[in-house]
């Protein structure tokens, strides 16, 4: 992985993914509900996310609508593989 921007745009995929696939909100929906700007939750979401996000947000979304945390680190072993090539 060259640097944290590969993993924040991992962790913002993920999120829509989430969004759209298990909580099935839209963006506005869900920065409501967990009281955080939608366009804050749009730049985490963005192709070209350059923000991060804190464990403590991740732990609470997860916990909000009862899915595994890890679900927002699906296809790190990916980066890393393509790390050590």
């Amino acid at each position: 992985m060259k640097n944290a921007y590969e993993l924040f745009n991992l962790i913002g995929q993920n999120m829509k993914n989430i969004r759209k696939d298990i909580i099935g909100s839209s963006q506005e929906k869900l920065a409501e509900d967990i009281d955080m700007s939608r366009s804050f939750l749009s730049q985490l979401e963005s192709p070209n996310v350059d923000v991060g996000v804190s464990l403590d947000t991740l732990f609470f979304i997860a916990q909000t609508y009862n899915f595994d945390i890890r679900k927002f680190f699906d296809g790190y072993e990916n980066l890393m593989d393509k790390k050590d090539n």
